[in-house]
This record gives structure tokens, C-alpha cells and sequence, in this order.
């Protein structure tokens, strides 16, 4: 192939990455300008040009599916290569198979994944005399990774003693997990790394090196992600040649929280003497109002790189702002938005709102539900999914229906009560013979008599607290309100260990606060409550097949992309986070958070936020969030901030239920027998309308399914046909 080739349709910066010769080389990629092809084809160039083997050229990435996007590019110019390109973790499993032993391991070493690790945990844990129940799995498991990633062992840990109760009991079961691993001939995740350090640092001291010098060019993507382990041993490996090329964009560095070092990447120059810096700022993603908004915005921070954004596309859209009464109004308003991108030609599939934490997607799904718009969680669960949810919801359940025994199980020792898993078992086994409920079952004198220990006075003290709350049953809000307080759950979610960006104390609020909402609306109490979740988050009336808007948080949308992007809650203490205002490196990690959300969208962009948000509890004010701010007034529309939405305002709201305006500005009320149109399911004939007021159903089978939808007439967004 000719060097030619490889170079066309590259513009002079990618060229220049793609060419570079021997030496350290920093490629500054900003957000869209076609890293990806830079750096595969700069491995093509390597094998073809300078005629480097492909088996003396290591390619490192962050995930297995960036590795075989890769691995398909590169052989695209270069077939069967044998260039070794995966992840970190990958590449380290490669080497310590094929010489295990300076790491105490064989060559046919197991990785436990997370489930084996916590069961190993719970039953060291037991062995030792500890209950799992207080001491946690899950837990010692998250503080035993934070160990590792700071390449702390268990000897090292007499060496720097630990403070607390539960870390001394941890470090404890830190040396015999670390013991049980040896024996199993195993290793868990966090030691692919720790011990491939190993393996190089052993490497590194013999007088016949077999890795150090195993590769003449070391290319690294997404380098600003990579933490101290990576570092070293990037720095090895490259040691020899000095030929390490990495790629990435500190303004896209939004992993601190997983470990990932910033500093990496700024001091490159420092670390990498006579360095060659690229950067690539020709944007091939978004249009101009996009880029000129997130380079005005991240061009606040200090820590980074000055590097622009620029594209060929034309300015598109101005950049859509608004604010809303509460987060119901502007979930609402947002759902309505995308009803109009749909309706002006957008895919559904090419549709994201991205929010900061989890807690914003209550407000969203509900929405999208009421106006039949199909949705889907990426990269984490649905609000009602969520384990701090379905454990309040089951307990309501049980409230109402004292023979719900699915629900009693998840709850009746949740917050934990001592009431083990063999008792449970006990529980069953009496019920059935008696062919009565669960929590009847235990309401008898001889059934908790064949209960002892901690696991009867948990059952009482299950019992005491069900009764309680059973005394109080009124409305939905106060009857969760209740179960929140008595049951010290709240205390209990604090302590729950976050496998993930999750704040669940705030998903608590936002529950309470939806169960508000809809005593406000409705006087089903909970019974109707809870009738109403099981319709939103019944997802079985969604046809598989169909294009569906993604939900997700913005962490999650790292390297994603669409034609059209919603951003809600940009509030002061929501986005930036509250945590963030006494760091200024948090700060700015924040800011980061909001330039990767801007520049995932290619032609619009819509940014929200509500002037009132129920948090820690209750309802309050909040103040717009200071990156609004930075946006330049040059991307905005002419009309003013608080009435840029007035088309958007002029859909159905929950004040006007039935009516539709007609052309000539009179109202008109749909009733059977009208031709209706839907922004997103066309034309249709309407069959039946079912109930009034709030609660009026509008029945429309649609002329080009052939299918009937039933629609909440508020929210129906109907327009009436003459």
C-alpha cells in the first residue's frame, strides 16, 4: 500500500501525527476530530513505511470494543499484522500467562470476576467470625480494590496502620483473600494490573529483559483516563526506544473518582523530554454554535492544554436554553422537544438527554411515558429498577397487600434485622405447610417460637415496625414517608456501597417528592400510587423493534454521539455537583463533564434546568448553573432566556386537557369520531375517550401501524384535523 493512500482524506495535523518519526509523541485530540483514524493509521504507517514489525508495535486502549474497532482499521490497511492491541488489562493477562511465575502464579491462573470475589469475601468473612451482614462483602471488596490501585499489600498495611474498627477487621480479611487467591492459583481484576507492574518492574532488573525491550513503538488512547499503575507501565515498556505516542484531551478528563490522573497528561513534556505535541482541532462532529459554545466554556479552566475547535459545517441551531417551574415541568418540556425533533425528521435513535446524576431520570421517564415516547437506559438501570426504589416500593406493596410474599422477602430484612437466609428458608416452609401468607406466617406464637437468636428478635422487630406504619396509611407520600423514617432507611442507603456514580439518598427524594406530585393530582392514596408505577414502568407495551431516545448520565455518554442532545438539571449543586465547590480541581472536572455533554451532539443541543428541585427532602430553589453562564451570547437565540421556549410552551400542559387550537387561533375539543394528528405517530382516528378531567384517556388507532394507543389526554399533544 502506498503511503499515499493511507495519508488521503487526512488533514495536515493528522498527517503530521500520522508521520512522526522516532521520539515521544503527545497527540492533543479534541472532542470529534477523528483520533481514531489518526492513530490506526499511524500504526499502518509504522508497518508499511518504516517498515517496523507488527509484533514489535504494542496499541493500548480503554475498552475491548475501542480495541477491535482498532484491530478492524488497522487491518483494513494491514492485514493479519499480529500487532498486539487490547486494553491494559488485556495486555497485562497476555504477559503473566505467558511467564507467571515471577508473580507467584501458573500459567493457567483463573480471573475471578465480581460475583466469585464477593462470595470468596463473604465466606472469609464468616470463617473469621465476623457476620457478613455487618461487615460487608461488598464493602471490604471496594476497599480492598482502593488497596490494590495504590499498590498497598497486606504487609504493607502493618507497615502504615489503618484507623477504624471496620478497616482493621478488613485488613484482616485482606491477607487471607489475598492467601485464598494464592491457593486457588487465581487473581481478581485489580491484580491484572498491579501484578503486570510486577512482571515489568521484575522484568526491567534481569540482564536479558523479555518485555522491556519487547516493543519498538507504544501507542496509548485515551491517555488523559490513565492512572499512576498505567503510567509506569507505559513508562517501561517505552523506556528502551523512548518511541511511546499517546493520544487523548485533558478536557475530556472526567474519571478522577475511578482513578484516572489528569497530571499524566498535562506534564507529558516533563516526563517525556523533547516531546512532539499534535494537536488535532479540526472538528468533524458538530456544527459551529456547538464548538463555539464548549470551547468558550472550557477555555475557564486552568488545568489544560490551549487548544481550539474548529469545523467546516455551517453554525447550525442556536443553542437552546430554558428554564422550567420544577424538574416535573421541565421533564415535560424536554419530552416535547423531542417530540419535535422526531417530528421534524430525526431518528428516535439519534435522540440522548444526558443528566448528571442518576435522580434526574424519574422526572424524564414519566414524562416520555405520558406522551408514548419509547425510551432506553443506557449505562445504567431505570429509576424504578434502581435497588433503593424497588425496596420503598416493596415495602408499600406489602402495606397494601399483606400477601405480596415477593415483596416481603426483598424487605423483611432490609435495612438488615439478622434475619439470615436458612430462616427465611424456615419461614417458607411453615407457610406452605400452612397455606397462608408469609407475613401472616409470622404473626403466630409457634411459628416464631421455631425462630432463636437474632433472627426472632429481627422478625419482631419487623413486625413492630410493618404495624406502625400500617397505623399511619394515608397518603402516598406520607405512607413512604413513614416506611423511610421508621425503617432508618435512609441511614442504611448512606451506607451502601456505590458500584457506581449513584447518589441514592437523592433518588429517596426524588421518589418522595413524585409521590407528592401525585397526591397533588390524584386521591388513590398509595394503592394508586403504586398502580400508577406499575404502568410506567411496564415497558412491555414498547415494540422491541422500534427506535427509542436514550437516557443516560453524561459519564455514561463519554465517546457517544447524536444528531440531537437534551441536557437537564444544570443547577448549582446538581450540575456542577455540590461536592465539587470546595476543589477547584472538582470544579474543573465538572466543567470538563459539561464540555464532553455539549460536543456529543452534532446539530442541536437543548439545555435545561428547573427554578425549583426537590432535594434532601424537600422542595427548594435553585440557581442556574455558573456553565450556563459562560455560554456566548452569540449562540443564542435573539429572543430573551425566559422566552425562548414560547413555541415549546404551547403544547397541551396539565391546565389545558382536551382542547387543541385550530389555525384560526379558536379552540376546539376533540371528541369520538375526529381525525387527529400525533407529532410522532402521524395521523389517526380517535375511537374512544375514557374518563374526565385529569385522568381523560383519548383511545386513537393510527393510520399507518393500524394499531390503537391509548394517550393521558393532557399529555396527548394532539393536534385536531378539520
Amino acid at each position: 500500500m502506498q503511503d499515499s493512500d493511507l495519508l488521503s482524506k487526512l488533514n495536515p495535523a493528522q498527517q503530521q501525527a500520522v508521520e512522526h518519526g522516532d521520539g515521544p509523541l503527545l497527540i492533543l485530540a479534541g472532542a470529534g476530530t477523528g483520533k481514531t483514524r489518526t492513530i490506526t493509521r499511524r500504526v499502518a504507517h509504522l508497518v508499511t513505511e518504516r517498515r517496523v514489525l507488527p509484533s514489535r508495535i504494542l496499541a493500548i486502549t480503554f475498552t475491548n470494543k475501542a480495541a477491535q474497532e482498532m484491530k478492524s482499521r488497522i487491518a483494513a490497511f494491514v492485514p493479519h499484522t499480529g500487532i498486539w492491541a487490547g486494553t491494559f488489562h488485556g495486555i497485562c493477562a497476555r504477559m503473566l500467562k505467558m511467564q507467571p511465575e515471577p508473580v507467584g502464579r501458573t500459567s493457567n491462573f483463573s480471573i475471578i470476576d465480581v460475583d466469585d470475589r464477593r462470595k470468596l469475601l463473604r465466606r472469609l468473612i464468616k470463617e473469621a467470625g465476623f457476620d457478613p451482614q455487618i461487615y460487608r462483602p461488598r464493602k471490604f471488596e471496594n476497599i480492598i480494590s482502593t488497596w490494590k490501585q495504590n499498590r498497598m499489600s497486606p504487609a504493607d498495611l502493618n507497615d502504615e496502620p489503618v484507623y477504624g474498627r471496620e478497616a482493621e477487621i478488613c485488613a484482616q480479611i485482606y491477607g487471607k483473600y489475598e492467601h485464598a487467591l494464592a491457593q486457588q492459583d487465581s487473581l481478581d481484576f485489580d491484580d491484572l494490573l498491579w501484578k503486570g507492574l510486577m512482571l515489568l518492574k521484575y522484568d526491567a532488573e534481569q540482564p536479558a529483559p523479555r518485555w522491556v525491550n519487547r516493543f519498538d513503538h507504544v501507542l496509548v488512547d485515551e491517555y488523559q483516563d490513565t492512572n499512576q499503575v498505567q503510567f509506569e507501565m507505559v513508562s517501561l515498556l517505552s523506556k528502551a526506544t523512548t518511541n511511546l505516542a499517546v493520544c487523548g484531551d485533558p478536557d475530556q478528563s472526567i474519571y478522577s473518582w475511578r482513578g484516572a490522573d489528569i497530571s499524566n497528561i498535562l506534564n507529558f513534556e516533563r516526563d517525556f523530554p523533547n516531546a512532539k505535541i499534535v494537536r488535532l482541532e479540526q472538528n468533524y462532529r458538530s456544527v459551529g454554535n456547538i464548538l463555539k459554545a464548549a470551547q468558550n466554556v472550557i477555555e475557564q479552566n486552568e488545568e489544560r492544554y490551549e487548544k481550539g475547535l474548529m469545523t467546516e459545517q455551517e453554525d447550525g441551531a442556536p443553542i437552546l436554553l430554558t428554564d422550567a417551574y420544577d424538574e416535573e415541568r421541565e421533564a415535560d418540556t424536554v419530552a416535547m422537544q423531542i417530540a419535535r425533533w422526531v417530528d421534524a425528521g430525526t431518528s428516535a435513535k439519534e435522540i440522548a438527554v444526558f443528566y448528571r446524576t442518576n435522580s434526574c431520570s424519574r422526572s424524564l421517564e414519566q414524562a416520555l411515558t405520558r406522551l408514548q415516547i419509547p425510551y432506553q437506559m443506557i449505562g445504567g438501570l431505570s429509576f424504578f429498577e434502581r435497588k433503593e426504589i424497588k425496596d420503598l416500593i416493596s415495602f408499600a406493596r406489602l402495606v397494601v397487600n399483606p400477601r405480596d410474599d415477593v415483596a416481603f422477602d426483598r424487605i423483611v430484612n432490609v435495612p438488615p434485622r439478622g434475619i439470615g437466609a436458612t430462616s427465611i428458608v424456615r419461614l417458607h416452609e411453615q407457610a406452605n405447610a400452612n397455606r397462608e401468607s408469609m407475613l401472616t406466617s409470622i404473626k403466630r406464637d409457634d411459628v416464631r417460637a421455631s425462630i432463636r437468636g437474632t433472627a426472632k428478635r429481627g422478625i419482631l422487630k419487623f413486625l413492630s415496625i410493618y404495624d406502625n406504619i400500617c397505623q399511619q396509611t394515608t397518603s402516598a407520600e406520607i405512607t413512604l414517608r413513614n416506611i423511610v423514617e421508621r425503617t432508618g432507611y435512609r441511614r442504611y442507603a448512606d451506607k451502601l456501597e456505590a458500584t457506581e456514580d449513584v447518589d441514592r439518598l437523592a433518588n429517596i427524594d426524588e421518589l418522595l417528592a413524585f409521590a407528592a406530585e401525585y397526591d397533588a393530582r390524584e386521591e388513590g392514596g398509595v394503592h394508586g400510587f403504586l398502580q400508577e408505577i406499575s404502568l410506567l414502568t411496564d415497558t412491555k407495551r414498547w415494540d422491541v423493534t422500534a427506535e427509542k431516545i436514550s437516557l443516560m448520565t453524561i459519564h455514561a455518554a463519554k465517546g457517544l454521539e447524536f444528531d440531537c442532545v437534551a441536557v437537564v438539571g444544570n443547577e448549582e449543586g446538581l450540575f456542577p455537583h455540590a461536592r465539587s465547590f470546595e476543589d477547584p480541581d472538582g470544579l474543573e472536572e465538572e466543567r470538563r463533564l459539561f464540555y464532553v455533554a455539549l460536543t456529543r451532539a452534532r446539530k442541536e443541543i437543548m439545555l435545561t434546568h428547573a427554578k425549583v428541585r426537590y432535594r434532601t427532602g424537600s422542595p427548594g430553589p435553585t440557581s442556574p448553573s455558573r456553565f450556563l453562564q459562560e455560554i456566548p451570547q452569540e449562540v443564542l437565540p435573539e429572543t430573551a432566556f425566559a422566552s425562548q421556549l414560547k413555541e415549546v410552551d404551547s403544547f397541551p400542559t396539565r391546565s389545558s386537557t382536551s382542547l387543541t387550537n385550530s389555525d384560526d387561533g379558536t379552540s376546539s375539543e376533540i371528541v369520538v369520531g375526529d381525525e387527529v394528528r400525533h407529532p410522532v405517530f402521524g395521523d389517526g382516528f380517535v375511537e374512544r375517550i375514557q374518563g374526565t378531567g385529569a385522568n381523560a384517556r383519548i383511545v386513537v388507532e393510527f393510520n399507518e401501524t393500524a394499531e390503537q394507543r391509548t394517550l393521558l389526554m393532557a399529555y396527548s399533544m394532539l393536534e385536531k384535523l378539520s
